[in-house]
């Protein structure tokens, strides 16, 4: 199944973003414009969470239906979004928002090792240069890596601050 995905994955815009149990920060970014672009209301069933009414279905009101709709819609993207193993852990899930939930509880980092990737990659920051004989497609793209990873750990800096370092980094000297 994973090969599978991995093979048709960006051919739609129609078919979710694969996860595989590897690189789930990408994922999680990729997966919540995913949802967004189909109903910004999915993602606010998958964020806020959906209680599902006790009164028998018959009963439900529109708005009732309507959630319950979304609910369903979200957790069916987030299943075929998912290779077999993963969907092994999330498959009892209830709730969008459950899925989402359990899937951060495997897959997100501890604080304490959050800090520690957000140490290194500043540092990475700090230290970045253009290297000898590296064309400013590698050097843009060795940079962008590091603004994204920071990014997903929640450490984000402005346009303005960004473009003055790539500015500073072709004064510096390489190590």
């Amino acid at each position: 199944m994973t090969t599978f995905h991995a093979t048709l994955e960006g051919q739609s815009i129609a078919r979710p973003p694969c996860f595989t149990g590897s690189n789930y920060t990408n994922w999680k970014v990729r997966m919540q414009i995913f949802l967004q672009s189909l109903d910004f209301d999915l993602w606010d069933i998958v964020e806020n969470g959906y209680t599902k009414p006790i009164t028998a279905t018959s009963t439900w009101k529109a708005e009732d239906k309507g959630k319950f709709n979304l609910n369903s819609k979200a957790m069916n993207a987030l299943h075929c979004a998912l290779d077999s193993n993963e969907f092994n852990r999330i498959s009892t899930c209830e709730t969008a928002k459950e899925i989402w939930d359990k899937l951060a509880v495997v897959h997100e980092v501890t604080s304490q090792v959050k800090k520690s990737k957000i140490n290194m990659l500043t540092r990475d920051y700090e230290m970045f240069c253009v290297q000898p004989n590296e064309s400013i497609t590698d050097m843009y793209t060795r940079f962008t890596n590091i603004i994204n990873s920071l990014k997903a750990l929640g450490k984000a800096f402005s346009d303005a601050y960004l473009v003055r370092k790539i500015l500073r980094s072709f004064s510096q000297n390489g190590p």
